[in-house]
């Protein structure tokens, strides 16, 4: 029996790293809409709040794929992932989505967080002689 953990499919690591972005996203929208009606975040607050929480959930699903698959570059594709489940909700519910103003800003924030979970992913250890 090998040492340490069972390695993953690549698609299965994708898949948890892509519903814990989701799973964090949809946690936050409802505690800042909690936020929010409480009176605790102004609505001139909530959009850069939202931005950061989209940030956010794109780098914890990005570190987790990173760490379940061994590849770097799966922070960025996470992030794309998850990214694309958004446009596509916002094109099934919304009739127009303004991409060059606050959508286009979430999707630059989603996108650094995978850029960041790339940088900040798992390091490979140099075997020694």
């Amino acid at each position: 029996m090998a040492k340490g953990r069972k390695k993953l499919e690549m698609w299965q690591g994708f898949l948890a790293g892509s519903l814990l972005s989701l799973g964090i996203y949809l946690l936050g929208l409802l505690l800042l809409t909690l936020l929010m009606v409480k009176g605790i975040l102004s609505e001139g607050g909530s959009f850069p709040a939202v931005a950061v929480l989209c940030g956010l959930a794109a780098l914890g699903g990005g570190l987790l794929t990173v760490r379940l698959t061994f590849w770097r570059s799966g922070g960025v594709l996470t992030a794309v992932i998850f990214l694309s489940m958004l446009v596509l909700a916002g094109l099934s519910f919304w009739e127009g989505i303004d991409w060059l103003g606050h959508g286009g800003i979430l999707l630059l924030c989603g996108l650094a967080g995978g850029l960041l979970a790339g940088a900040a992913g798992h390091k490979r250890k140099r075997r020694r002689k």
